[in-house]
């Protein structure tokens, strides 16, 4: 399956991108916030597509394009009760650093090594 990101921002700052999968529309993505080295987002994948891996590779171009942008985090809050979500961010790398009965806090660090991976737990976003 091929899995492309089309932006639809109205400029540099408006990171919103249509997901597309074999061509075909498959959810969207929207950076919410971008500063400090950091961003946040949030993902939405059509019921149709979802456990295809649509998610997974699609985070995998926004991380590369955030990487070269130069933003070395991602944190991303997920429902508690989304357990198919924090099930993929965890399966992404993910380290949770808060919760509370909104929403639990996930963070990444975007480049490979595990000692980042153990310095991450601490971070706030």
């Amino acid at each position: 399956m091929s899995i492309a990101l089309v932006p639809i921002g109205q400029g540099p700052d408006d990171l919103r991108f249509f997901i597309q999968a074999d061509g075909i529309h498959a959810g969207g993505i929207t950076v919410h916030s971008a500063k400090g080295g950091s961003f946040s987002y949030g993902i939405a994948i059509a019921p149709a597509m979802r456990r295809r891996g649509v998610a997974s590779a699609a985070l995998s171009l926004l991380f590369a394009q955030m990487r070269k942008a130069g933003y070395a985090r991602a944190f991303v809050q997920v429902a508690p009760q989304n357990a198919a979500s924090l099930a993929l961010h965890r399966k992404l790398g993910f380290v949770q650093t808060t919760e509370d009965a909104h929403a639990v806090t996930l963070v990444k660090v975007l480049s490979s090594g595990s000692s980042q991976q153990t310095k991450m737990t601490s971070l706030q976003p």
